[in-house]
């Protein structure tokens, strides 16, 4: 690993506090005692260029943090015995992430019967968490009944690319992984950037990703699009913003917009925000106004017609509803 990314603990931030630019993706990679260092070493330094180039860019979109885990965290030793601290992934932790990435390694058997391990896995996958193995690393997920399609789905993050057509190896997986997450979340171009840079004159494997990048379709410009404005909604962004990104005309972006996400990105837009008004709600002690220009809705007044439109109450009465519910809950 030849470049250092910096580790995030999602038990210390709670993301309420910060604007939503940039957007954080929580990446957690489960390591046990015998696994390799090849495949993460390539991950990580995929990640970490790909932030490089945004900052570089001046186009900071989300930043990719790295989270180290295991089945009760502390030290834990790769088989060429160099020792990683890890954090425990629990039952709690398991909901924070973004991806998990399981290691390949030497003593993956022993990994795939140890329940600490398996359980908050399956956790992590009913929380909607996208789940992949590297190299061996797929015996962890197949002993927690997450093997074959139930785990590698488009729809959960995983390639779509059948594992067959690529080289068995733990590099090679994390190369097809690091760089189809770069291309969904950041674009083509920046993917092709990270995998120029981790090219050498004898890396067939990179060549092979990067041929298979290709230009993105309509429905990936749309997507695309789609999580840029749920970045974004809390700043003054314009359709003309939108279409910008997916290198568009405003007409053209309308068009396949709406049919692709069933929305306008107005709609959408909205929707962006609202959602992130009542998550501060319920997880705040922000004011209505703050709320209200921290959500890029300019007032509480304009905040509370929505929210009256949107849900029959008030952003108060939503808040105190939801908290209603929690302590009952628990």
């Amino acid at each position: 690993m030849s470049r250092a990314i910096q580790f995030y603990n999602a038990e210390s931030n709670s993301g309420f506090d910060r604007p939503p630019e940039p957007a954080v993706k929580l990446i957690g990679i489960v390591l046990y005692d015998g696994f390799s260092l090849t495949g993460i070493g390539t991950l990580i330094e995929a990640l970490q260029i790909a932030n490089e180039l945004q900052h570089a860019r001046g186009v900071r979109r989300l930043t990719y943090s790295i989270c180290l885990v295991s089945a009760r965290g502390g030290t834990v030793a790769c088989s060429s015995s160099v020792c990683m601290w890890t954090e425990r992934l629990d039952g709690q932790r398991s909901r924070s992430f973004d991806a998990l990435y399981v290691a390949g390694g030497t003593d993956v058997t022993r990994a795939s019967a140890d329940h600490a391990l398996l359980e908050p896995l399956k956790l992590a996958w009913a929380q909607k968490a996208a789940i992949s193995a590297l190299g061996n690393g797929h015996a962890v997920l197949t002993a927690a009944g997450l093997s074959g399609n139930s785990w590698a789905s488009a729809e959960r993050g995983i390639l779509g690319h059948n594992y067959l057509d690529r080289p068995p190896s733990e590099q090679s997986d994390a190369l097809f992984y690091s760089l189809d997450l770069v291309k969904r979340d950041l674009g083509c171009d920046i993917a092709s950037s990270v995998a120029e840079r981790l090219a050498s004159d004898n890396d067939q494997h990179v060549s092979v990703v990067l041929g298979g990048l290709g230009t993105p379709t309509v429905a990936e410009k749309a997507q695309e699009s789609a999580r840029w404005l749920e970045r974004n909604c809390g700043n003054p962004v314009s359709v003309f913003d939108a279409a910008r990104t997916a290198a568009m005309s405003e007409r053209n972006f309308l068009r396949h917009f709406k049919r692709e996400i069933g929305l306008t990105p107005s709609q959408y837009l909205l929707r962006a925000r609202l959602k992130l008004s009542c998550e501060l709600l319920a997880n705040s002690e922000l004011p209505i106004d703050k709320i209200a220009r921290r959500t890029g809705l300019s007032n509480g007044e304009r905040l509370s017609k929505l929210f009256r439109k949107q849900f029959s109450m008030s952003p108060t009465e939503y808040r105190a509803g939801t908290r209603r519910k929690l302590n009952l809950s628990s």
